[in-house]
């Protein structure tokens, strides 16, 4: 039976999440005991017996992932207790909602003089700042010198927050710690078997060792992220539906005519089902009632009138949209071979040049439709990327994608960490170029079969990305692709060539491949170099 699609697969199971590990190589239950013996010795049972204490503290590891430990590590082990007191005072009956400590960790030599220089020679920021194993100061009581407050110095704090776990969530306080002016160094979050999250930022920005006043704008900073909106917002919104449903226009379908089937797939806010609609299999990608409102509807149908308006063979054809409640659907064609991020994971060996250049060929041409037509995708992977029978590729999932100009400048948050331009990471304006960066991603991919950037958290990356880290392109990569690569992640958008300028180094390298060999003869070992280009 083949896979099913996954329009809507999320990066592993949240934004939260790292790549799976082998369990068996897993230091988790030595650090279990070390961490045990160390609160011990250090007298911080709180008054728990032996026995009570080491209960209570397996129980909190037993709610968070394997890697919590790790990160952590034996010598952090004091920050075990405070974690466990904020997941404590947030699952509270009665609690508010979000909780937020901050301290003070320590005072460093301002480095930012070193901006600009080549991020692999770059002494100044390492990679290694982005991981809990660089220690961050021993005393967070310490007091800081005049002469260390002065402009050639920064003040290092560390943020921990916890709340219900939501998607987006990630992304919102990304947002808000950027809005207020500070600089995520690191970054490590987890989500809570129980449904809370535990996230721990070290930030730099914040320019006293004092932290009542940052707690505060936090917490003052959320409340308008997350506050009710006034009557004339709300008032303005339903306007923006009405106006939006009214463009749909004759794509608006008859909901008793759909057949809803098994569910496949589920994403932040919808569920893909597989049905029939007129005689043919499709996909039926539908709203959860309870994540209605207003900003998701304004959202799904933009993301009809984009699917609408697009019509290529590498596009995920549209076969029409209810917009009405409770049905709120997309129906799409139905892919029977799911979804390019499982096909390319499940593969034993690294895929032959040709076929890695047909795939590529393949999305570049989906994009470069998109880009014509001034559509950014804003979300490109592999996991949005569908197959169909024999070598169909399809460019699926617009729940993000915007129309170039509608909104002016965009500076929004908006796509999958691993895959993220650096303008977007770092809430800068941006274009359709940022596409273009998701795309270098996917080729890396392509190549190597890996998740991209396996050994970190999704935010760990992106924070890499942002200070110039890049995945390393194996040795034995077609010299050809290897510059592409390059060209297509490089730091400045400007110098990331459009897709139809990669179509053509593409497909100028598949002219160069070798050709199977037919069965009983012998090939030409190499096709022509060059074919006539059209003008």
């Amino acid at each position: 039976m083949a896979p099913p699609p996954l329009l809507l697969l999320e990066e592993g199971t949240g934004e939260s999440s790292s790549p799976p590990r082998d369990a068996t190589k897993s230091p988790h239950s030595d650090l279990r005991r070390k961490i045990y013996e160390k609160l011990v010795k250090a007298g911080k049972q709180g008054g728990l017996d032996d026995s009570s204490f080491r209960e209570m503290l397996y129980n909190h590891f037993d709610k968070l992932p394997r890697r919590y430990l790790i990160d952590l590590g034996e010598k952090k082990a004091e920050d075990v207790l405070l974690h466990r007191s904020v997941l404590q005072e947030c699952a509270l009956p009665g609690s508010s909602g979000a909780v937020i400590r901050a301290r003070f960790l320590e005072c460093i030599p301002d480095k930012s003089d070193c901006e600009g220089t080549n991020p692999e020679s770059d002494q100044c920021q390492k990679l290694e700042d982005l991981t809990l194993e660089k220690k961050h100061g021993a005393d967070n009581t310490g007091s800081v010198s005049a002469s260390s407050r002065d402009s050639n110095h920064k003040l290092v704090h560390e943020i921990i927050f916890s709340c219900v776990d939501r998607p987006k969530l990630l992304s919102q306080l990304t947002a808000l710690l950027s809005e207020i002016g500070l600089n995520i160094r690191e970054a490590h979050v987890y989500s809570t078997t129980d449904g809370f999250c535990l996230d721990v930022f070290v930030v730099e920005g914040w320019m006293t060792e004092r932290t009542d006043e940052l707690i505060a704008r936090l917490k003052d900073k959320l409340m308008q992220q997350n506050g009710a909106p006034s009557s004339s917002t709300d008032s303005s919104s339903s306007v923006k539906i009405r106006e939006l449903r009214q463009q749909v226009g004759d794509s608006e379908i008859d909901w008793s005519m759909v057949e809803k089937g098994e569910r496949i797939a589920s994403g932040s806010t919808a569920d893909l089902y597989r049905g029939t609609y007129k005689g043919s299999d499709v996909a039926i990608k539908m709203l959860r009632v309870a994540h209605l409102n207003n900003a998701s509807e304004v959202e799904f149908l933009q993301e009809v009138l984009i699917l609408r308006s697009v019509n290529h063979e590498n596009i995920l054809q549209f076969y029409g949209a209810s917009t009405r409640h409770p049905n709120c659907c997309i129906v799409t064609e139905y892919m029977p071979e799911g979804n390019l991020y499982e096909f390319l994971h499940k593969q034993n060996d690294l895929l032959e040049i040709n076929e890695i250049l047909r795939i590529a060929i393949s999305i570049s041409k989906g994009m470069e439709y998109l880009h014509r037509n001034n559509i950014i995708h804003r979300d490109l992977k592999t996991a949005n990327v569908l197959k169909g029978y024999g070598q169909v590729l399809k460019i699926a999932d617009f729940g993000v994608s915007r129309i170039g100009s509608q909104e002016g400048q965009m500076t929004a948050e908006t796509g999958t960490y691993r895959w993220m331009a650096p303008e977007i990471i770092d809430h800068k304006p941006y274009d359709h170029k940022a596409d273009v960066f998701s795309f270098a991603i996917v080729l890396w991919e392509l190549i190597t079969l890996k998740v991209p950037y396996d050994d970190m958290t999704p935010l760990q990356a992106a924070l890499g990305v942002r200070q110039g880290f890049r995945l390393q392109i194996p040795s034995g990569t077609h010299p050809g692709l290897s510059k592409l690569i390059r060209q297509c992640w490089d730091e400045d958008p400007e110098i990331r060539p459009a897709f139809g300028e990669i179509i053509t180094q593409l497909e100028d390298m598949l002219q160069q491949v070798p050709v199977e060999t037919p069965k009983g003869g012998h090939h030409r070992r190499y096709r022509a170099k060059k074919i006539q280009k059209k003008s």
